[in-house]
């Protein structure tokens, strides 16, 4: 699943990012990265179940930009709103917390899964995100004026693939987001109620305990700038070695590093690598699959080294 993934996401990023595709193709390119982001979601949502259920989801807690990032994804989902003619409200009460210390990536994956759910399943209305902290605990508030839950609906609802019966025809999806949420919020030591009537809409409510960072300790916080666009490299021109099966993934990344001045040769497997290695041909770097059929990535790196690559 993840091998056609990687092409498809790798050339939608490249043709949008070409400017001589005409605007009405962008918005074609716009849709197949979204569906193919989509997709790989899918993907991961359910590896984090298994990791999560296995005991193997490991949290990465570090200083994070606690009210930039939630502003960041009020911006996000109020734009996705507009699109459905929703009307979307940020409210924070209160002043947030400038950097706390959190896994940044599971707290925004909990309240995009959070918030995703409740634009998908509201067909008109408004979805309102609300967020307060108090005493190193935030509290946050997704409330949607959609279908609603009946109580059995609710006992069953962050169970894998399982949606409530008035969501099940309105909107498609695999039923894992909430499942996720349910577990990363536990796995954190938070908390995670929902209310609903049906025919009214639901409320979901998180609490989490995210201390806070003291601006001295929180330099690693500090958000980076826009990364600028890469047009090529000083110094002498150099040799990449593309190995890999899949025809598609090699000539992605000829794609991607041969307008920046590589000199690039490419190989189907790691005997045809080695092959071209002892022929006399040496590269300044490999970019390896390490699931290939025959010898692996790492066994073609280690026969590569003996080589004396």
């Amino acid at each position: 699943l993840r091998t056609p993934l990687n092409s498809i996401l790798g050339y939608a990023q490249l043709m949008g990012e070409d400017h001589s595709v005409p605007p009405h193709r962008q918005q074609a390119v716009a849709v197949i990265k979204r569906g193919g982001e989509h997709l790989l979601s899918l993907i991961e949502g359910t590896l984090a179940i298994a990791h999560i259920e296995a005991g193997k989801l490991t949290l990465d807690a570090r200083p994070m930009r606690f009210a930039d990032a939630m502003r960041e994804l009020a911006d996000m989902f109020e734009l996705q709103a507009a699109e459905k003619g929703l009307r979307f409200r940020f409210e924070a009460a209160g002043t947030l917390p400038d950097v706390v210390r959190a896994d940044e990536k599971r707290v925004s994956q909990i309240l995009i899964n959070l918030l995703g759910n409740a634009i998908k399943f509201t067909a008109a209305g408004q979805v309102t995100l609300r967020i307060s902290y108090a005493r190193e605990f935030a509290a946050i508030e997704i409330e949607d004026t959609g279908p609603g839950m009946t109580a059995a609906d609710i006992e069953r609802i962050f169970e894998p693939f399982a949606r409530g019966h008035a969501a099940v025809s309105s909107a498609p999806g695999a039923g894992l987001g909430l499942t996720i949420a349910k577990m990363l919020t536990d796995l954190m030591g938070g908390e995670m109620k929902v209310r609903s009537t049906p025919g009214e809409g639901s409320l979901f409510c998180v609490r989490l305990f995210l201390p806070r960072v003291h601006e001295a300790m929180a330099g690693s916080a500090r958000i980076a700038p826009a990364p600028r666009a890469r047009r090529g490299y000083e110094g002498a021109r150099r040799r990449l070695l593309v190995v890999d099966n899949e025809e598609a993934d090699r000539e992605l990344l000829g794609h991607v590093l041969a307008p920046l001045g590589f000199e690039l040769r490419s190989a189907a497997s790691g005997h045809d690598a080695l092959d071209l290695i002892a022929a006399g041909y040496r590269p300044d770097a490999m970019f390896v699959d390490l699931a290939m059929p025959g010898i692996d990535g790492w066994e073609t790196i280690r026969r590569a080294r003996k080589l004396g690559l």
